[in-house]
């Protein structure tokens, strides 16, 4: 926009309105030329170029030429308004309705007298306002004009430049949310509470205790051969945006996505089992929906595992990537594969069990003592069983303790007695998958030896 040197004039005395049009807009051949009114003594400064001036003689009528330079983007830098303007509004509720209109034009207060104080003035008109009194020379007009052009120009500087400022900052708001959309703020954080997201660099690492968590869905690639690439992209985001604002909720974060699956990271083991336990209750009202939809229902496995681990940068100078390494996420990660052996849903290490605050507050079980390749003690490992609901829970509750037996007496190698608590756990829960694998292995009807976890 052009410097604004745009003026209005509000005075019920005509002579005073030529006055101001001959001081702030002269005619070429009056600009010589010295006003004879009492009010003004100097000749125009001629160094200022011309003002455009707009004049009248009523309140309301200046309020609707201020609605008019809106309306045409064209506003006035500047009102020179007499307090006492009759008939009609007075000066001062003039001054207020421009205001109202127009928050950025500068007002001057001209009176000869006053029985309003400027403070009385400045806050009935909510802004601050000049208060001139009369006579007022050719200079102290033109003067205050300028100032007053001045003062708008620079208002409309300062709003273009923190405009664009606000502009520059939105477009580096909405870069860093989708950059941390790629890179999880929370794993940063973690790595380095002193390291920002945008000065991040490769090779950062450090050494924490964690709980890692895998979730994956169970025959995935029997599901996905039997639909369209496109249908399969879309049921897995389906999935996944039910699924990752758990972790979140949570204090988790999610480290990757893997297809299908899941991997987060928890500080807190009791904030992991939590994560778990909503999923499998979604993944309950998600199978409805499916049902309805005439689709068939998915089954989820999740194994959590807790230790130390490394977070760090891996890549190249021109792509890297957060990652975690260690035998506490390769534990983790087959300690999910075992939950399709087990047929539970969700399953935890020694370590993620022993980890928890109060493991009694969650309905569990041991579930098994799995070998670990290179290791000579085995890895005890346990079912939440508040993965389940209803009647379901229920059954598993009441085999939980035979089963506990069984699986101690199968340990130290006494099948028989090992048969008659798997029995008992059978009858309390028919459909368990454990309690029949167990009896399988009691029976010789399947290999009799340790579990190991699988490579």
């Amino acid at each position: 926009m052009a410097f604004n040197n745009r003026v209005l004039v509000l005075d019920d005395d005509r002579e005073l309105l030529t006055a101001y049009r001959s001081i702030l807009q002269p005619k070429e051949k009056e600009q010589s030329l010295l006003l004879e009114f009492a009010e003004f003594k100097e000749e125009p400064d001629k160094s200022w170029p011309m003002f455009e001036v707009t004049t009248a003689q009523q309140g309301l009528q200046g309020v609707e030429l201020v609605k008019k330079s809106l309306a045409d983007n064209s506003p006035f830098a500047v009102a020179f308004i007499d307090i006492r303007m009759p008939p009609g509004i007075d000066g001062l509720e003039a001054a207020r309705k421009i205001r109202n209109l127009d928050s950025s034009i500068y007002i001057i207060i001209v009176t000869a007298y006053s029985d309003r104080s400027i403070e009385e003035i400045q806050r009935d008109v909510r802004h601050d306002v000049v208060l001139a009194r009369k006579p007022l020379s050719n200079d102290e007009i033109v003067q205050q004009a300028r100032n007053a052009c001045n003062g708008w120009d620079r208002d409309r500087q300062l709003k273009e430049k923190s405009h664009s400022l606000n502009d520059a900052n939105q477009e580096l708001q909405e870069k860093i949310a989708l950059f941390e959309k790629f890179v999880p703020k929370n794993f940063i954080k973690v790595l380095d509470s002193n390291t920002q997201i945008d000065h991040i660099q490769l090779g950062n690492c450090s050494e924490r205790v964690m709980s890692v968590m895998f979730s994956d869905i169970r025959s995935f690639t029997a599901l996905s051969e039997t639909i369209t690439s496109e249908d399969n992209f879309r049921f897995i985001n389906s999935y996944l945006g039910h699924m990752g604002p758990i972790v979140s909720k949570h204090e988790g974060f999610i480290d990757k996505f893997m297809g299908d699956g899941i991997m987060a990271l928890f500080e807190d083991a009791d904030n992991a089992v939590k994560t778990a336990i909503e999923m499998m209750q979604r993944l309950d009202n998600y199978n409805e929906g499916r049902k309805r939809a005439g689709y068939v229902p998915i089954a989820i496995g999740v194994g959590i595992n807790r230790g130390l681990l490394t977070m760090g940068t891996i890549g190249d100078k021109d792509r890297m990537q957060t990652t975690v390494i260690g035998d506490t996420v390769n534990l983790a990660a087959r300690t999910e594969a075992l939950t399709k052996t087990y047929g539970t849903p969700i399953l935890l290490t020694e370590d993620a069990f022993r980890g928890l605050r109060d493991p009694s507050i969650y309905a569990n079980r041991i579930l098994d003592r799995v070998k670990v390749k290179g290791k000579a003690k085995p890895v005890e490992m346990y079912e939440i069983l508040d993965a389940y609901s209803g009647e379901q829970k229920e059954k598993k509750l009441l085999a939980a303790k035979p089963y506990e037996s069984g699986i101690l007496q199968y340990h130290e190698k006494n099948t028989k007695r090992a048969t008659v608590f798997f029995q008992q756990a059978l009858e309390a829960c028919p459909e368990d998958v454990a309690t029949r694998l167990f009896l399988q292995r009691c029976w010789g009807m399947a290999p009799n030896y340790e579990t190991t976890f699988p490579e």
